[in-house]
């Protein structure tokens, strides 16, 4: 399939060659055209840093010199500098420089718009860097152009500092006097307080209460926190012994450590386990159970008087409260020492809040004068460094105007590069062949989508799905006149294709090849030709053939042999004549032809008489081969009429000649009645 679809490209293109070739020619011409009315542009390049914060000998030229940060959504500091490049200000100076007698008066005329489409200015992707593009037919000009726009965008950047730090001086040079005369009042304001009060040291004494009282402060909150964790602690331990105060877990811990008590309370462990083991087993009136119990009362009993022994006051904790085990002796000891712990931190705590009421009081007794020379000293002194801050800053604005600050830096400048211009011949050329052979290609497929002419075998099979049987030459000399039949006889060239064709008929019938009709879809394909020549071939090949012209409009096989046009198939209905009576014996030895005969109207309705069915029947007895010569398919329908009586039908059609869209029609219609084609076959082909 692929080497079809490729041979199909190349005969395309074979057949198409001059409208390719005419196209691509067209493009390269354009190309070479616009080589030679166009001037070659010379393109230089200058590179320029832009620096986040330029060092200066001064803190305020480095921050007049800062660029903000760049952040999604803000404006871009670098972006603002490539747009500089092309305002008004910095190139108009460019220009004026490079350009002192006018751009119409330049050498090279030129207009500011097109510098301006000339001029790319570019950001270096992840850089701070700016790279500066410019194309002139000077490439003098173009690097002195560039050079020029660089120092101007230095310079307009180092006046912009400058211009800042000057507004900044001449700001403070006007403040500084006014700051000067606030600090000189603020000074006399709080010497005559001083002296108005006779105070000399009374600021010092306030802030060292202030400061004593700030510490109680925050060793208050430290001790209320450290109570509020006791507490929490002292609850926690308290819910895992079950004891409500200090008392009760000290005769608690001290009951537990006696041996005597330890012992009975195991006792009283065992008794209640054997006890409510003999209930499960036994009723209450059981002597087991009574016996066991019984003896329970008598350890409890004991239990009570050694525990009086040991305490005066056993009543206040419950002997189910008691546990002989480490961890809650344990936890009972930590429980009495947090106890004590939270107390001493009470006591604390009311100690601070006495020394806090005593130190308010003391700052309560100073006088109101006090606190207002306390203001008057603040006031003094945020004067004094307010001063200081202007005068420093004043210096700073003083050095920046001096310096050369500039956040502009040039990497390289442009230097003339008499090669690298554009447009250069070989990339024009070689583009231009891509796209003329693409513009070539492109005719070519849209004049043969355009073109409905049929050209060759795979466009029938692309076309119809059908068979091509093969090609039959064209002849010069179609007669066969019996003056003239030797030249086809004798010429094995030509004769070979029709016996070719004729094998491969009779190939696709197993039962053997008995009648042909030769049509076409439209007129002027050769049929005619195709039957007679056919026919011949059959004949030569010991074939006993009947030629039949069945084309009732414009009948031809007569002339071609030389013979009467009647008697014919007209005359099968009008007289009783015999086969041997209407056929004419050709030249042709086996070969003979019922020509069209002579009508005089409507020949259409012949085909289907049942005298024509009859004389076909009774010539294949007299005939081995038939061959119907039917007019177009596209005008006349004789050849689907035929069909049922016939063997094959077989379309001929001429290259550079038939219509694409007829065929495909004809044998669409073919379709649709069910009547299959046995092949087509290619007339006259050179």
């Amino acid at each position: 399939m692929t080497e079809t679809n490729f041979s199909s490209l190349l005969a395309i293109l074979k057949r198409r060659q001059w409208l390719g070739g005419a196209t691509f020619l067209s493009v390269i011409a354009g190309a070479v055209a616009y080589l030679v009315l166009v001037p070659p542009q010379y393109k230089v390049t200058t590179k320029l840093m832009i620096n986040e914060r330029q060092v200066g000998v001064a803190e305020l030229g480095q921050n007049l010199s800062e660029l903000s940060g760049y952040r999604p959504g803000e404006p871009s500091p670098i972006a603002t500098q490539a747009e500089l490049v092309k305002s008004k200000n910095v190139l108009g100076k460019t220009v004026n420089t490079v350009f002192p007698q006018g751009l119409k008066e330049a050498e090279t005329p030129i207009s500011m718009k097109v510098i301006k489409k000339k001029l790319q200015v570019k950001i270096v992707p992840e850089t701070n860097i700016l790279e500066i593009h410019f194309k002139h037919p000077d490439p003098e000009t173009s690097a002195q152009f560039v050079n020029e726009i660089t120092q101007t965008l230095v310079a307009e950047n180092i006046k912009t500092i400058r211009s800042q730090a000057t507004a900044i001086r001449e700001f403070l040079e006007q403040e500084i006097p006014k700051q000067q005369k606030a600090t000189e009042a603020a000074t006399l304001a709080e010497n005559q307080y001083r002296q108005d009060y006779g105070l000399v040291a009374e600021g010092e004494q306030t802030s060292n209460l202030v400061d004593s009282l700030g510490s109680l402060e925050n060793q208050e909150r430290t001790i209320i926190a450290q109570l509020q964790n006791n507490q929490r602690k002292t609850q926690e331990i308290q819910q895992l012994i079950g004891l409500q105060n200090t008392q009760k877990a000290y005769l608690a811990g001290q009951v537990a450590q006696d041996e005597t008590l330890r012992t009975l309370q195991n006792k009283l462990v065992e008794l209640e386990i054997s006890i409510a083991n003999a209930r499960s087993r036994f009723t209450e009136s059981h002597p087991t159970v009574l016996s066991l119990v019984e003896e329970q009362e008598k350890v409890v009993n004991l239990y009570q008087q050694e525990l009086n022994k040991v305490t005066s006051n056993a009543d206040v904790i419950s002997t189910k409260k008691i546990t002989n085990d480490d961890l809650s002796q344990n936890l009972t000891s930590q429980f009495i020492l947090s106890q004590i712990e939270g107390l001493a931190l009470q006591e604390q705590l009311k100690t601070l809040q006495i020394q806090q009421k005593q130190l308010k009081q003391r700052l309560d007794k100073i006088p109101n004068h006090k606190q207002n020379l306390s203001q008057l000293v603040r006031k003094r002194e945020e004067a004094v460094n307010t001063l200081k801050f202007l005068e420093g800053k004043l210096g700073e604005a003083r050095l920046t105007e001096a310096q050369l600050l500039s956040n502009v830096r040039i990497l390289e400048l442009a230097e003339v590069d008499p090669t690298n211009k554009t447009p250069s011949k070989k990339v024009i050329l070689l583009l231009a062949g891509f796209v003329g052979m693409i513009f070539a290609t492109g005719m070519i497929l849209l004049q043969e989508i355009l073109d409905d002419t049929l050209y060759k075998d795979f466009d029938v099979e692309r076309l119809l799905n059908v068979t091509f049987l093969g090609e039959l030459p064209m002849l010069k000399q179609i007669s066969l006149h019996p003056e003239h039949s030797d030249l086809f006889t004798e010429n094995h060239t030509a004769i070979e294709p029709y016996r070719r064709l004729f094998k491969t008929l009779e190939l696709t019938q197993s039962d053997g090849l008995k009648s042909i009709i030769i049509s076409s879809a439209m007129a002027g394909e050769g049929t005619s030709l195709v039957s007679s020549h056919l026919g011949v071939v059959a004949a030569m090949l010991s074939r006993r053939t009947l030629l039949i012209d069945t084309n009732l409009y414009n009948p031809q096989l007569h002339e071609y042999f030389g013979l009467n046009l009647f008697p014919g198939l007209s005359d099968i209905i009008d007289s009783d004549l015999s086969i041997s009576d209407l056929v004419q014996v050709t030249n042709i030895k086996n070969l003979s032809l019922l020509s069209c005969g002579q009508f005089k109207s409507n020949p259409y309705y012949l085909l289907e008489t049942e005298m024509f069915k009859s004389f076909l029947q009774e010539a294949q007895k007299h005939y081995d081969l038939i061959i119907f010569d039917t007019p177009c398919l596209s005008d006349y329908t004789d050849a689907i009429t035929l069909q049922e009586l016939s063997d094959s039908l077989v379309m001929v059609s001429r290259p550079k000649f038939t219509s694409k869209t007829a065929l495909q029609t004809v044998a669409n219609d073919l379709q649709k009645k069910n009547i299959s084609i046995t092949g087509i076959i290619f007339n006259g082909v050179n």
